[in-house]
């Protein structure tokens, strides 16, 4: 969760104005436009994806970019959106919901121009090995960050979370989303992009961390409404993580199993036997093994109960923060795994959380 005032954390289940900014540059900063307005439209982030974070939005029929050096086009814009509260004296406060370039811009017969925008993860994603790569640095993280580098020299990054591991020798023939794939998975991670541009490697456990906000309905709440849901679906309780060895010898293989007989999913118990097995490209020790499938292993008894709310917007939230989320008299502690956030005075935000919490 990005850090806030108290301020703001005071008018969010109050009556409050909304503050939308969209800045333009190009990809090495230079400023093309400030200070825009959207008419409407919504930024989204999802974990499940690598290009992590989209964004609509529309302005009036001036900004359609007519040629390549028009301050929106499709050929150099990058778009930086903030968004937050306006206060009563005029001041404002804002936080960094996407950054990355835009994709298609539309003009509408009506007089208006819809733009399309992806986050700075499809530039690295657009760009595939043109002759085969093998890794070239000692950690898994400088390689990670050395693939980035080469599709894009402007890249920024920010704090990873997982644990640095030596990186395995590979060689990938063409696609670099599935090499950055395979080297944040054996870190027990994922790679993806923030709301201000920066590059991360961050866990992919769903194991609840600490619950940085509560959401629920009821006086001074911000739901308004909720869905919830219970289900077998994907939630396994053993995984067996099986990486190829380089030099030919039988593939390692590390089991991981709830071994735990108070838990829900117990191997063995009432849940029954229900496995996954999973084939890692990725040559790997047993130790960075075990750890994947340790955390898949979390990941997948999280998705036994997932929650979406419809809520007044916190532009603060973001996915994987660990928040508490009620209504009508049930809550749970949920890992959030997608927002969407909108960019007019009207719309409510969405969150989709999902975590293998009991409710309370």
């Amino acid at each position: 969760m990005l850090s806030s005032s108290d301020l703001y954390r005071q008018v969010l289940p109050r009556p409050h104005k909304r503050f939308f900014r969209i800045d333009v540059t190009d990809i090495d900063g230079v400023t093309r436009a400030s200070d825009l307005r959207p008419i409407t439209g919504e930024v989204t982030a999802s974990l499940v994806q690598r290009v992590t974070r989209g964004a609509t939005f529309r302005l009036p029929d001036e900004w359609y970019p007519r040629t390549s050096d028009d301050p929106l086009c499709p050929e150099f814009a990058v778009v930086h959106i903030r968004a937050g509260v306006e206060y009563g004296d005029g001041t404002t406060e804002t936080f960094p919901i996407f950054t990355g370039r835009i994709d298609t811009p539309r003009r509408n017969s009506e007089g208006t121009v819809d733009f399309e925008c992806y986050d700075l993860a499809a530039d690295v994603i657009a760009y595939p090995f043109e002759q085969p790569r093998t890794t070239t640095q000692p950690m898994t993280l400088a390689e990670i960050r050395g693939l980035i580098l080469e599709a894009l020299p402007q890249a920024t990054f920010g704090t990873d979370d997982v644990i640095d591991t030596p990186t395995p020798k590979l060689t990938w023939d063409k696609d670099r989303g599935e090499a950055l794939d395979d080297l944040a998975q054996s870190t027990g991670g994922r790679w993806y992009t923030l709301g201000d541009g920066n590059f991360v490697v961050r866990s992919f456990s769903y194991a609840p961390g600490p619950v940085v906000a509560t959401y629920a309905d009821g006086p001074l709440g911000v739901v308004s409404q909720a869905t919830a849901s219970r289900s077998r679906n994907g939630a396994f309780n053993s995984i067996v993580v099986v990486s190829e060895r380089t030099d030919g010898t039988d593939p390692v293989r590390v089991p991981a199993r709830v071994n735990d007989p108070n838990h829900p999913l117990f191997f063995g118990g009432k849940y029954g036997k229900v496995g996954q097995l999973i084939n890692v490209s990725t040559p790997l020790s047993t130790g960075p093994a075990q750890l994947l499938a340790q955390t898949q292993l979390a990941a997948s008894s999280a998705l036994r109960e997932q929650w979406t709310i419809d809520m007044v917007p916190d532009y603060t939230l973001e996915p994987q923060d660990t928040v508490t989320m009620g209504y009508r008299g049930l809550s749970a502690v949920q890992i959030v795994d997608q927002v969407s956030y909108p960019l007019d005075h009207r719309d409510l935000m969405t969150v989709t959380g999902r975590a293998g919490v009991e409710p309370q």
